[in-house]
């Protein structure tokens, strides 16, 4: 798994450690598909297996300041449309040993 905590050397990015990760919403409908009928306590963390199409790609010439640091491969952005949802509980287990195994 990618964690999606990137840190940014911009002071308004910064601000917040995961201000610019991708959000999910669900639905009322989609909660109950996915068999959540009572609401969570926050902090609750689940692990899920999703199917996603992309919907939009951009590629973008690398700026001429960051070649050098970076290289010359185009910068990639990706819009993804989850098209099919498995959600699992944590199931007790704490958060790290979850997203990176024993």
């Amino acid at each position: 798994m990618a964690d999606m905590n990137i840190k940014s050397d911009d002071m308004a990015t910064a601000m917040s450690d995961y201000n610019c990760c991708p959000t999910i919403y669900l639905s009322d409908d989609q909660c109950e598909a996915l068999g959540i009928t009572t609401a969570p306590a926050p902090g609750t963390v689940y692990m899920l297996k999703v199917r996603a199409v992309a919907t939009r790609v951009t590629a973008e010439v690398e700026e001429a300041d960051e070649v050098k640091t970076e290289g010359s491969k185009p910068d990639i952005s990706l819009s993804l449309q989850l098209s099919d949802i498995e959600i699992m509980q944590g199931g007790g287990q704490d958060t790290a040993a979850m997203l990176y195994g024993d």
